[in-house]
């Protein structure tokens, strides 16, 4: 959740900057199309521009609308999800086994050990949810795991309930099993959040976590990221060559930079 927690104004009024220079970019270019470069191609174009802006300025509190309740039912959906993390195991399998009960039309049988068992169509299943962090990643393991609770209550398949990563062998496997279903985060963040989007109190709690400043660690952890060593490498050595071919000095200080930000990821890599 920690991007929502970063965004800037700087960012918005960029956006913003981009989007104004695209259109009449576009405005006067297809008039420039039609009739050449001339005066009156500048003037349409001028004039098509101001009547986008008035368009946009027209429907801005519908697409505001629309942006806040896309970002109540994102957030509220990260947030349950994460409050399902911290709950029993039996309490988090039965709300999830509730919410999905109303969207997939299933029925509820009994609450075991290992998960819900839940019934469709005439076939059971067993309903289980993976309380592991966002970060981490089930494996082939924890998916012969859950076959095996299922195998042990008599269901006839699994319903697997994940809000972190999967594997490519965990993936595979639930692939080659028709018994075996799964939901990822992002569609369990979709349907949380349309059962419970941010609160008033929610949002402002986040805008007032928003407005503290970074501590420096973690902007330095944010820049010296391994998987941005090979990235900044490639800069460095774009750069210098550019500056090998053209001797301009101002191509080989930026090249310098990317390339001690590439050797000081790596040294992250390896402490």
């Amino acid at each position: 959740m920690q991007e929502y927690l970063w965004k800037n104004s700087f960012r918005e009024k960029m956006d913003g900057l981009g989007f104004h220079v695209l259109a009449f970019a576009a405005c006067c270019g297809w008039f420039i199309l039609l009739w050449g470069i001339r005066l009156q191609s500048l003037l349409a174009g001028g004039a098509l521009w101001g009547l986008v802006l008035i368009l946009r300025h027209k429907t801005r509190d519908h697409r505001l609308a629309r942006k806040e309740e896309k970002l109540r039912r994102q957030l509220g959906g990260e947030m349950r999800l994460q409050s399902l993390l911290l709950r029993p195991a039996e309490q988090a399998n039965f709300e999830m086994a509730l919410l999905l009960s109303e969207r997939e039309n299933f029925q509820l049988q009994r609450i075991t050990k290992g998960g819900i068992l839940c019934s469709k169509d005439g076939k059971s299943f067993l309903l289980i949810f993976l309380q592991l962090p966002f970060d981490e990643s089930i494996t082939g393991r924890d998916v012969l795991a859950c076959r095996r609770a299922a195998l042990k209550e008599g269901a006839d398949g699994v319903l697997i309930c994940v809000p972190c990563g999967v594997t490519s062998q965990a993936r595979a496997q639930i692939e080659n099993e028709t018994s075996l279903r799964i939901l990822e985060k992002d569609r369990l963040v979709q349907l949380l959040g349309a059962a419970y989007p941010a609160t008033d109190r929610q949002l402002v709690d986040l805008g007032r976590k928003r407005k503290r400043k970074p501590p420096l660690a973690h902007i330095l952890r944010t820049v010296l990221r391994p998987e941005k060593s090979r990235r900044y490498a490639a800069y460095g050595a774009m750069l210098l060559l550019l500056y090998c071919f053209t001797g301009l000095f101002y191509y080989a200080l930026p090249g310098l930079i990317c390339v001690s930000l590439s050797a000081a990821s790596r040294c992250t890599v390896r402490q």
